[in-house]
Order: structure tokens, then sequence, then C-alpha cells
């Protein structure tokens, strides 16, 4: 199916295709929820790749090709779908069928995708991260120096606190994103992240899920208008493009040697040890923070269109005129001047025939509403997409005292979430900053010293903190009470700090105070001093 056949289609319930593998409902008992695409590969139910550890995927090209096919035809209209959402352009609301007769047919969207996203990774890495080499022995080394130095240079010039975020954002979206570690022409490294709608990656089929090697492709068309397809396997230690003309769309070939002519140099090769490229998910089953709401979503779009149409319809109301016959001319006049006045002629009022017959009457004709029913429905549809998501809804929490108190209990459920999501995403960077190291020609096992923090944006009632850490300092050591201060990120250096400055007082103290013992070894001195003339 093409993607603009895709983005014009009503789904009766948009969910089932937006959750990671497939309907249970229609595999029967089997517990096998995976798509064999050969003996050696497969997709599982997490719609993830994997390929068997004892093969070489260059020498099977039609399981690379399988894997494209069905990753282009089954998966990415999926996230194409779900960029769509995120973005507001809602399918169902906007593909529904137009109402009869001309009535109201209003098609309101509340982005709600877009606001959990940005609500969950605003708190999760909207501080950045700040990233370190702690050297084991607590000593400055030329090490150390020489790692720091290396991140601090990549975070500042290439903006990593950017690349970082926009990883982790679309990955929120699509259930997961990549990073890739590429070098330019002096093996200098860089950072950039790509998302799954063109580049996925392939695990071996062991219990260890090992990455085996990353692919993004792309399909161009010929002086035809046949489309051929070109991509990149990026595998530990090389990176091999690949192509397929045209004619023969049923598999691929490899270029271990390219040819300039073709676009891509021999400087696709690179020096790790291990795949320079990464993958970000919020959890294993690959769902982002939207998916298992999105029919919750689409309800809240059917009610508040709803609800709008009802309001246009009063502004269209039917006015019913009652024992009075109105004429053509007096209908254009009321149309044109909004009053209509109905009395009866003085004489005729007064006849004993007038008065046998009721009075003319006008009234706009009640239409029904079920404004009561979809406040309801809006509201709850509200409600439970929070809970669902698990973020909470802070636009009407009233920051005081106890409010701030109570925030905490409030975003546990976010909080855990940003917990598991941090784990996953240390393992990408440090995969990541593995290869970084390797191409500056640093220690790889450097890596295992980086420590990755991640500051949770959330607001902190500084003045209730200080007042808990220092009840704490009679309980508690100084270094466990100083922890306790969110505006404090290392409890350790601030107790260095601390130290150091008592020092520089004792010592402006002690330059300030004079010598109780100054006047008298000057005396003695001046004694020593007279006997000696003598």
């Amino acid at each position: 199916m093409k993607i603009s056949e895709i983005l014009q289609k009503e789904y009766p319930n948009i969910q089932d295709t937006f959750i990671s593998g497939r309907d249970a409902s229609n595999l029967g008992w089997t517990n096998d929820n995976t798509v064999n695409l050969s003996g050696s590969a497969y997709l599982d139910d997490n719609d993830v790749f994997h390929y068997s550890a004892s093969q070489n995927i260059k020498d099977n090209p039609i399981d690379l090709f399988n894997m494209i096919n069905l990753h282009r035809t089954k998966l990415m209209p999926t996230y194409v779908m779900k960029r769509q959402y995120y973005k507001g352009r809602h399918l169902n609301i906007l593909n529904r069928k137009p109402t009869p007769h001309g009535d109201p047919d209003n098609r309101r969207i509340v982005n709600m995708p877009k606001k959990l996203v940005d609500s969950f990774n605003g708190y999760f890495i909207g501080t950045p991260i700040d990233i370190a080499y702690q050297d084991p022995s607590d000593e400055g080394t030329a090490e150390s120096n020489k790692v720091n130095d290396l991140i601090t240079a990549m975070t500042k010039h290439q903006v990593l606190d950017d690349v970082f975020t926009e990883a982790s954002k679309w990955s929120s979206v699509y259930g997961r994103a990549y990073l890739y570690l590429y070098t330019d022409e002096k093996a200098y490294p860089y950072i950039t992240f790509m998302d799954p709608l063109n580049t996925f990656m392939v695990y071996d089929n062991t219990i260890r899920d090992k990455p085996l090697f990353g692919v993004t492709y792309s399909y161009y068309p010929d002086n035809k208008g046949n489309e051929s397809l070109h991509g990149q396997l990026i595998e530990v230690n090389d990176t091999v493009p690949f192509s397929n003309s045209a004619t023969t769309n049923d598999s691929l070939t490899f270029d271990e040697e390219p040819d300039p002519d073709t676009g891509v140099d021999d400087q696709l090769a690179h020096p790790f040890d291990q795949l320079p490229m990464a993958e970000i998910m919020d959890n294993e089953e690959r769902i982002g923070v939207f998916d298992d709401l999105i029919s919750l979503v689409d309800d809240l779009d059917s009610a508040m269109s709803a609800k709008a149409n009802d309001s246009d319809s009063f502004a269209a109301s039917i006015l019913k005129v009652i024992n009075s016959e109105l004429s053509d001319e007096q209908l254009k006049e009321i149309k044109d001047s909004r009053v209509l006045n109905l009395y009866l002629d003085k004489a005729w009022a007064e006849s004993d025939e007038s008065k046998a017959l009721p009075m003319p009457d006008a009234e706009f004709m009640e239409k029904p509403t079920g404004d009561q029913l979809q406040e309801n429905q809006i509201q709850h549809d509200t409600d439970f997409i929070y809970q669902v998501a698990q973020i909470p809804n802070l636009d009407n929490i009233d920051f005081s005292t106890s409010a701030a108190q109570a925030l905490d209990f409030k975003i546990h459920s976010m909080k855990i979430k940003a917990l598991n999501k941090e784990t996953k995403m240390k393992k990408a960077l440090t995969q990541i900053w593995a290869c970084a190291l390797q191409a500056q020609g640093i220690n790889v096992d450097d890596v295992d010293n980086l420590e990755y923090t991640f500051n949770f944006t959330i607001p902190h009632n500084l003045l209730a903190e200080a007042q808990t850490a220092n009840e704490l300092q009679s309980t508690t050591s100084q270094e466990t009470a100083i922890a306790s201060l969110s505006n404090v990120p290392d409890a350790k250096k601030e107790m260095q700090k601390i130290a150091a400055e008592q020092d520089q007082l004792a010592q402006q103290a002690k330059a300030r105070t004079p010598d109780p013992y100054a006047d008298s070894n000057n005396s003695q001195n001046d004694t020593s001093q007279t006997k000696g003339d003598d």
C-alpha cells in the first residue's frame, strides 16, 4: 500500500496498527508471533529483526532484501502514521466521511500525542545529560583529561545535547530511534541520530541478543521511472554499500569496492571493533508513548468535533411560526432584519371569531443536545489518556507548599518510566562513546569509567529542601544531607568545595589576627642586641 493510500484511509481502530507485533487473535494458540523470512532470518513480536549468528548476511543477499521489503511494506507505514499523529494530522478524524445534508462537519483535533511526548521528554532530557570520565584512581591523569576534553569538544561543536534530545523524542514517537557514529576524512568522530523510517538494526538469534549489523536504505527512480534500491550495510569494522536495479528487484548486490561514480567512496570503512550504531528505545516492546492510547485520542477528537457541531447547529436553528401565515416578502424581511413582529388587526382581535382561535406565536425549535454527555466523555478520555501514558497532567497543579510536597508522588509513575528509559539509553551511549574513543586512539576500556548523569527536569522547593538537609545533619552524615539538595549535582565535590572554603577562611582569619608573641619576641631581640653592643 502506498503512503498516500495509508494517509487517506479511515481505520476502525488504529491502535491495533500502532502496537508492535502481530494480532494474537489471528494467530491461534501456537505461541509463535514471529514472521519467518528464511531459515536464518525472522521478525519477532517486538518488530525486531534477528539473523543467525553463524551466517554472513553478505553471502545471503536475498535475506537482506526480504528484511528491507518487510520493513518498507509493513513497518515503515506504521511509523509514517505515528509521525502524522505526533504532528497533529490525526487520520481517523480527517478521513471521516462527510456529514449528510450539509450539516456541520467540524474536524477538531486535540494533539495529545505531541503534548505527551514533549512533556515526557522535557522531564526526561530537558536538562542536558552530564557525561564525564571518572578516573578510578581519584587523581587527574593525562588519560582522564584527554577523554574529558574529547567529550567537551564533541558536545560543544556538534551540539550533542540537541542530538540526544531529538533521538529521545523520536524514540518516544516511533518506539525506537538510532544513534550513529561516523568519522570525517581526519578520523574525527561525529554523532548523529536516525529515525526508523528507512533504518533498522538486526540482532543475533541467541540469548545474548547481540547487535549484528545496521541497515539504512532508500529507493530512487531511474530515468524510466522505475524504483531502484540503494543502501548501506553497517557492520563491525566496515560499511558496505548495496543496490539493486529496477529490473532485478528480487535481490541485491554488495559493492565491496565502491566505484566513485556511484556517489559512495572508500571512506565508508571505519576502524571500530564494535557496531557504530545503537538503538534507543523506551521499552523492550518498542511501544511509543502514545501507541497504546491512540483509540482514546481518536475518541477525544470525535467528542470535541461533536460538541463543535452542536454549537454550529444552534446558529442554524429553525424558527417555528404558529397560527400565522408569512409571505415570501415577510420571510425575506425577517432574514434581513432578524426581527419578527406578530400581531392581530385591532378590529379582528375584538371579534368573537378571533377570540375562539389561538394567538399567533413563534419560537425556535429545540434540538436534542448531548452537552453533558459530551463533557463527561471529554473529561474521561483526557483523564484516561494521562493515566495510561503514565504522564501526569500538570496544567492544573497549584504549586503551593503542600502541592510541591505532593509533586513527587504525582510524578512517581513517570519517574519509573524515565528510569527505565535511562537504563536503556546509557547502554546505547556506552556503545557509541566506545567507538568515539577508539577513533581518537584512546583505550576503549576507558568507556567503562564514563558516568552519565540524567537530571530529570522537575520543579523543586529549595526552601523545603534546605530545611530537610539542615535537619538531616543531626542524624546522617554531611554527605547524605548535602545529597538531598536538588541543586547540588555531586555531594562529594560539594564537600570538597566546603572544605576548601573553610581552609581559605581559616587562612584569612589567621592573617587578620595579630600574633600575641610578636611584641615579646621583638623585645627579646632588642635586649639581645643591646647586650651585644656592650
